[in-house]
């Protein structure tokens, strides 16, 4: 790393990090680096929140109440609330560790992936993981955001808490099984439509083709017709032709805009061609409209 690493720690230490994402409410107690060297002994403690530990150099024997595992570079432990442990040095040698302590519940049981995140952590088992989803790496981010400051990284730092949060339930859940169903967009062409309709409308000003929305959808224009035609039993044209007319009724209903003024919204190349569309399309004239709607 290229900064300071032992003032990004001190920075970040510093902020008072107590925040929602998603289902989660989290509250920072700390989150920094430790780096120690020579004969050391954390003596045997516990916490009311969740305690992360990742090595990035060195090795520590971690001692629970009834057995005890090596942590060497690379790998990470969690412990929960309640755990009583005990951490000593192996060889003496620099020891660095990535840590932060949090208190993490659940404001929402209706979202089932984080309720299955959280009920993992809960699960775990205290123990060496090696991390193989790169959290140490989110971690040095975070230190990062934290030294630079640059704008969003309040923000930035939050994410990435979340991140190492669920990355370790990762590395925690592998090889356990677990089925659950997320939102989905249930059919392809259900979100293909909605895009090309939202397509259409946000580009109404101009002359919209089927080879447009294709080229915009990566599409053929086969494709985009069979999409519209299933959806509305209208051709590509036709469907065109209806959110134009939508979206001049809206125009001539809700604001006071001139019939002209209208017709050069919607790209029209004059009025005259825009009162033909309108009057083909709805049986009369854009002004014959607005007064109807004016007197109902």
């Amino acid at each position: 790393m290229k900064f300071d690493i032992a003032k990004a720690s001190k920075k970040l230490s510093q902020l008072d990090l107590k925040f929602s994402k998603g289902s989660f409410d989290i509250e920072m107690f700390w989150f920094r680096v430790m780096t120690v060297e020579g004969q050391w002994n954390i003596a045997r403690h516990t916490h009311s929140a969740y305690e992360f530990h990742f090595v990035a150099d060195g090795m520590s024997i971690v001692k629970m109440d009834t057995y005890e595992f090596k942590i060497g570079k690379g790998e990470f432990y969690i412990t929960k609330p309640g755990e009583y442990h005990e951490q000593i040095n192996v060889d003496g040698n620099k020891y660095v560790e990535y840590c932060m302590n949090c208190h993490v519940s659940l404001n929402n049981e209706n979202n089932i992936e984080d309720l299955i995140i959280y009920k993992f952590l809960n699960d775990n088992k205290c123990k060496a993981y090696n991390d193989y989803n790169g959290i140490i790496n989110l971690f040095e981010k975070v230190l990062s955001c934290a030294y630079y400051e640059k704008i969003g990284y309040y923000n930035q730092i939050q994410l990435y808490i979340l991140l190492i949060m669920i990355s370790s339930v990762q590395v925690i859940s592998r090889n356990k099984e677990y089925n659950y169903e997320v939102p989905v967009k249930h059919k392809k062409d259900d979100y293909r439509f909605t895009q090309i309709t939202q397509y259409i409308f946000d580009n109404i000003g101009n002359k919209v083709s089927a080879k447009d929305i294709a080229d915009y959808m990566y599409l053929s224009e086969k494709q985009i017709n069979r999409i519209i035609k299933k959806k509305t039993d209208l051709s590509t044209k036709q469907y065109i032709n209806k959110i134009k007319l939508k979206k001049a009724k809206d125009l001539l209903k809700n604001t006071d805009l001139l019939v002209k003024e209208i017709s050069e919204q919607l790209g029209f190349s004059s009025e005259y061609y825009f009162s033909q569309f309108f009057k083909r399309e709805e049986g009369y004239p854009p002004g014959i409209f607005r007064i109807n709607i004016i007197n109902f």
